[in-house]
This record gives structure tokens, C-alpha cells and sequence, in this order.
């Protein structure tokens, strides 16, 4: 396609402010965990466990149940949330957790461990689906995240589910930038606050033949990561009041015609051989000394993409169709010259960027915050511990708050256990257990409350952290 480039901005108009209504009624815990794990997800994983208990060997007298499999899974949540050094501790006599120990026994939990399963593995011949093993639940999941209310901006990234082992051979990929670099690579879509819509498991070319979704005629003209974009879009709600932010892994001025053709905005940094030709300063003109930090280059097509290049400490090119140039700002940045941080001009599509891409960084950084103990030799059930950590993390983010001045019915198990909240103990400075004191007992401890906002001791010797929390409740 033949394009022609002006030097002209963007002008539309603003996106609509996302408005979320709490409902009146605040559903309880697991009403909110029934919504993700159904009846039909609960039967299905205890179906396939029995199953492969059966495969392993045809004598075996294990079988479980789906009340079983809640409990199970219930635990798993827990122990994400509630975290103590070893599995063990749970059911062990100083530091046994009753809402753990009460629901299952440490030789059971074990044995559930090694035999939960997700599908039926003399089905895996012939497949092209390499990760065969765990796609029914993430086919379960991500039909539930899709339904979700999503935000106006939305952004496309690469997600590494962590994983060092062997057995999953060229499945675990390397990606140096990333906190976990070594694992599973994912590609998600995300709403602004974090909460992952839908997911594509990579594995190479066959990524979306075994994705089950079927690609239209102009989607295969696309690049390959321009592809992995238009699927995940196309599941969207609500494209046509919706921009995208991806980076330039993704970027091309292919997809960005077609998604602008499906009247979705979009806005991504991008590589200089992924933009056409527009008549741009050159990177090697930006970076010379002569030119401050703060210069910008703009034109746009003749169907509405804007493409941008402007030197920050390095220079950055973006192509977008959701917001132009103006209105500009500024931010600070250090000069070494100085040794001040001095006011550098800034494009609102480069504000509009950084603003609203950390989506799925968001995500990252509170998935880790809940990781639950779920080791195992088995390289899919360090996904099966990867969704267990995005559904706590998703009712984290999705539980509804009371507006403020409005009365709302809130059970008071959703009080005591509040899933937005998790009361997780993290390592601090040294300061007076508040369990400790209550007893006359002046006793120091380095774990802290992230909700409670409260010191309390969490060792062999003690466990004021889970009397405290029970008393509260």
C-alpha cells in the first residue's frame, strides 16, 4: 500500500473515562472463586486425576473427589497467601495453620499433588498441541478473564511463567529483560490495573494452529508477533473503545492499519524497519550530540498514523492512531553536564505510552507476591501454580470496593478474609510482636503484616502471625 505522509497531527477525540458501578451486593469469596473454577472446571480436573491415577497403574485404589478437589485447590490459594518456609509447617505442631490442616492431612495433600491432572494423556499422539497437558485449563480460564469488565486502555506483552528444569525441553525459552528469565513464554493482554484478560501459550510456529483460533485472510499477511496481537484483540469485548499498547516486539504499520480498520487504537514504540517509510529525522541525525534531548520528529499517513521519533536519553519511534503530539508536557531527567535534573519536552503519545503499557509489568509484580507451593517434577504444573497465582491476583483486582458514603451489604467472612487485601508477611526492620505485647511479653520480629500494618512473629518457635489473624477473625 502506497502511503503518504504529512506533517500534521493526530486529533481525535479522548477515549470514554472508564466507569465501573459497584454492584450493590458484594458476592462472597467463593462465589468470586466459583466464577473462574465452575462446577464444570472442578469436574473436569477431577475427572482427568482419576483418570491418570488409573494410568499409572490399574490397581490403584486412589479417587477423589470434586468436594475433594475444592478443598484442594482451597489450600493452594492458602498457602499463596499465608506463606510459611516448607510445606510441612502447616501441619506441623508449632506452626500448624487449622484452615490448612483441618481441610486435608499432609499425606493426602501430597498424594493430590502428585496425582492432579488436566488431561487425558492417550490423546496426546498426533497433536500438534505441545502443551497438550494443561490446555483445557487455560481454554476454561481464559473463556472466564474474556468476560471480564475491561478498561478502555489495554496492553499486549510477553509474560515468562518461571521454570529452570529440563523435562519440558525447547518449550522453556530465555528472555534477558524479564524478572524470571528463564521459562514458559506467554503472550496476555491486560487492562491498565493488571487483571489479565487472555493469554496465548508460545510454542513456536504452531503457537495459534494449536490456540485453536483460525486465522482471517488479512491476518496471515501480518508478522508473525503482528499476529499473536490481532488474536488477542479479537477477543475483546469492546475493540471500538479500546487502544492498545504494545512495544516493538510487536509493532508494525500493518497491524496497526488493521487493527485502525477494526476501528481499535493502538499506540507502540517500534523498530525502524516495521514503519514504512516516513520522512523522519534519521535515529543516527537524533543521537548526535548537537541535538537535546527532547527533540521530536512527527508526520502523518493519509489514513490517521501518527509516526513519532523523539530523543530521550535514547531515541524512541512510535506509530499510533489514538493521540497525536499535543497537547505537549514535560519530564525530568538527570544531566550529567549539570549534575540536575533539568525539564525535558514531551509528546502526549509518549506520556499516553509510558502511562498506560505497564499493564502486564503490574501483573508480574503482583503474581509474584502470591506464589504457591506447588513443586514438582512435572513441567505443566508449574503453569497449574501459574493460574492459581493469576486467579489470586484477578480477585485481588476484580473484588468491588463500597463507593464511598454508600451503604452495601459486604459478608463478613469477605471482612475477615478480604480477597483484595491478603495478609501476607513480608521481611522488615525489627520492631515489637503485637501479639507478643498483648501478653505482657516485649518480643521483636522482622515479619510484617502487609494489611495489618503489624509486626508479628513468624518462626519455629512462635507463630503469632497465625493467632493473630485467627483472632480477628
Amino acid at each position: 500500500i502506497l502511503t503518504t505522509w504529512k506533517m500534521v497531527d493526530l486529533n481525535n477525540p479522548p477515549l470514554p473515562e472508564y466507569q465501573h458501578s459497584p454492584p450493590d451486593f458484594v458476592g462472597t469469596p467463593f462465589e468470586y472463586f466459583s466464577r473462574y473454577f465452575s462446577p464444570e472446571v472442578i469436574k473436569h480436573i477431577t475427572y482427568q486425576t482419576n483418570l491418570y491415577a488409573t494410568q499409572k497403574d490399574v490397581n490403584t485404589t486412589f479417587t477423589t473427589t470434586e468436594d475433594e478437589m475444592l478443598n484442594f485447590l482451597a489450600i493452594l490459594i492458602y498457602m499463596g497467601i499465608a506463606e510459611l518456609p516448607s510445606i510441612d509447617d502447616y501441619w506441623a505442631m508449632d506452626t500448624r495453620v487449622p484452615q490448612v490442616a483441618n481441610l486435608m492431612s499432609s499425606k493426602r495433600f501430597r498424594l493430590m499433588r502428585r496425582l492432579v491432572h488436566f488431561n487425558d494423556n492417550t490423546q496426546i499422539p498426533g497433536t500438534v498441541d505441545r502443551f497438550f497437558k494443561i490446555r483445557p485449563l487455560f481454554s476454561f480460564l481464559n473463556t472466564v478473564f474474556r468476560k471480564e469488565p475491561q478498561t478502555p486502555k489495554q496492553s499486549v506483552d510477553e509474560v515468562m511463567v518461571a521454570y529452570k528444569g529440563k523435562t519440558a525441553g525447547n518449550l522453556r525459552q530465555y528472555i534477558k529483560n524479564k524478572p524470571d528469565k528463564w521459562g514458559f513464554k506467554l503472550f496476555a493482554r491486560a487492562s491498565e490495573d493488571g487483571f489479565i484478560h487472555d493469554m496465548v501459550l508460545y510454542q513456536g510456529k504452531t503457537t495459534l494452529e494449536a490456540h485453536g483460533v483460525p486465522l482471517m485472510p488479512i491476518q496471515k499477511t501480518l508478522g508473525a508477533t503482528s499476529q499473536i496481537v490481532s488474536v488477542l484483540v479479537s477477543t475483546m469485548s469492546l475493540s471500538t473503545t479500546t487502544a492498545i499498547f504494545a512495544d516493538n516486539f510487536f509493532t508494525s504499520l500493518e497491524l496497526v492499519r488493521y487493527l485502525k480498520d477494526k476501528n481499535c487504537r493502538y499506540t507502540g514504540t517500534a523498530r525502524d524497519n516495521r514503519i514504512g517509510k516516513p520522512p523522519l529525522k534519521s535515529i543516527k541525525e537524533m543521537e548526535k550530540k548537537a541535538v537535546p534531548r527532547g527533540t521530536y520528529s512527527y508526520v502523518t499517513s493519509d489514513d490517521g498514523i501518527l509516526a513519532l521519533r523523539w530523543k530521550d536519553n535514547k531515541t524512541v519511534t512510535l506509530l499510533s492512531t489514538d493521540i497525536g503530539v499535543e497537547p505537549m508536557s514535560s519530564v525530568h531527567r538527570y544531566c550529567s553536564e549539570t549534575k540536575q535534573k533539568e525539564e525535558v519536552s514531551c509528546p502526549a503519545v509518549i506520556k499516553s505510552y509510558n502511562s498506560s503499557m505497564g499493564g502486564i509489568d503490574k501483573s508480574d509484580m503482583l503474581v509474584h507476591l502470591y506464589r504457591s507451593p506447588m513443586k514438582s517434577k512435572r513441567w505443566y504444573m508449574r503453569l497449574f501454580n501459574f493460574r492459581i497465582q493469576v486467579f489470586s491476583l484477578s480477585t485481588s483486582v476484580d473484588v468491588p470496593k463500597p463507593v464511598k458514603g454508600h451503604r452495601s451489604h459486604t459478608p463478613d467472612r469477605l471482612v475477615r478474609f478480604d480477597l483484595s487485601l491478603f495478609h501476607a508477611p513480608l521481611h522488615t526492620t525489627r520492631q515489637t510482636c503485637k501479639h507478643c505485647s498483648k501478653k505482657g511479653h516485649i518480643l521483636r520480629s522482622n515479619i510484617l503484616c502487609r494489611v495489618c500494618k503489624v509486626h508479628l512473629c513468624l518462626n519455629a518457635d512462635r507463630n503469632c502471625f497465625i493467632k493473630y489473624h485467627d483472632a480477628v477473625a
